[in-house]
């Protein structure tokens, strides 16, 4: 098989834009270039890695499965490039809404002993949990597993208590702990995201509510809050949540029996870059997790690849 950078480029730009031509424009190239480059990788796959359609290229599984792989290539390139010239790029940090929680600072000090030029923090919303990884655009990610996402490996950092967000009104708002079986009945606020796996995990069956009445879709956290402060439903949150996110007309309400979650820092399995791999391992010593390398990563098939937990280790009782 005959692997070209090209065609690596031309594949993540096409995933990370959703066109060929918004690729070609990215790349500045003509969009035929960009099409023969990526038609050269799928013959060199022996498999298609997007799907055509009017509207946007879309990744097969195939395609999802080494995304990230050519994505850590692209990047390794691009840094070594930079090195090379005598500048760098800066390196980015992902986050989605109150993930990073108490952790940030942690965090960023810890990357910044592995890396001698600009960091830089960037926030998600619902549409990309992955928070940037899978697309390129950030180079590690603060994110709340599990994620239906190949190729990442994570460490957990911390956990944090499930809550039930409720109009300031609400009767159980007076309440210091609310069971999952009183909230059955109710219409609830959820993510407007494809990843299957997150959002089954901010559905409210995630937590053992039995009934759901009907479900209103956000696109964001502040959205979210915005939305159970007028009434259309409640929504499922952490103890985060209420401490960087407080609204006077929402109340955050721990759910019983100490319902946790957890908290990661994830990266491309693939990148072997030093200062991603540092951090990754500096991250499994500093918060306990597991030490990368010791497990494969989710979606990965053969090989070692380090990473620090597959992301399906989560806590969503």
């Amino acid at each position: 098989m005959t692997l070209t950078l090209p065609g690596l480029r031309a594949f993540v730009a096409v995933a990370r834009t959703g066109s060929f031509s918004a690729a070609a424009r990215q790349l500045d190239v003509r969009q035929p270039t960009v099409s023969e480059s990526v038609r050269r990788l799928e013959a060199a796959a022996g498999r298609p890695l997007l799907v055509r359609n009017r509207e946007r290229a879309e990744l097969t599984d195939l395609g999802r499965r080494i995304l990230a792989h050519a994505v850590a290539a692209v990047d390794a390139a691009d840094e070594l490039e930079g090195l090379l010239d005598g500048a760098s790029r800066p390196f980015t940090v992902g986050f989605l809404g109150e993930a990073a929680a108490g952790r940030t600072r942690e965090l960023l000090d810890l990357v910044q002993t592995h890396v001698a030029g600009d960091v830089r923090l960037r926030r998600y919303d619902f549409d990309d949990p992955s928070c940037g990884l899978l697309d390129g655009h950030c180079d590690l990610a603060i994110v709340w597993p599990p994620l239906d996402a190949p190729g990442l490996g994570m460490v957990t950092v911390s956990s944090d208590r499930r809550c039930v967000a409720l109009p300031a009104t609400d009767p159980l708002a007076r309440r210091s702990e609310v069971a999952p079986a009183e909230l059955g009945g109710r219409t609830w606020v959820v993510p407007r995201t494809g990843d299957v796996a997150y959002a089954g995990f901010r559905h409210p069956s995630a937590v053992g509510v039995a009934h759901v009445a009907g479900t209103v879709p956000s696109g964001s956290l502040e959205e979210t809050l915005e939305l159970v402060a007028a009434g259309r439903g409640c929504a499922l949150a952490s103890t985060s949540t209420d401490e960087h996110y407080a609204r006077s007309n929402v109340v955050i309400v721990p759910l019983a029996g100490d319902v946790r979650c957890t908290v990661a820092l994830a990266w491309r399995a693939a990148d072997r870059r030093p200062a991603v791999r540092g951090v990754a391992e500096d991250a499994a010593r500093l918060f306990g997790g597991t030490p990368p390398g010791s497990r494969r990563a989710a979606g990965d098939e053969g090989g070692t690849a380090w990473d620090g937990c597959t992301s399906s280790t989560w806590t969503g009782r």
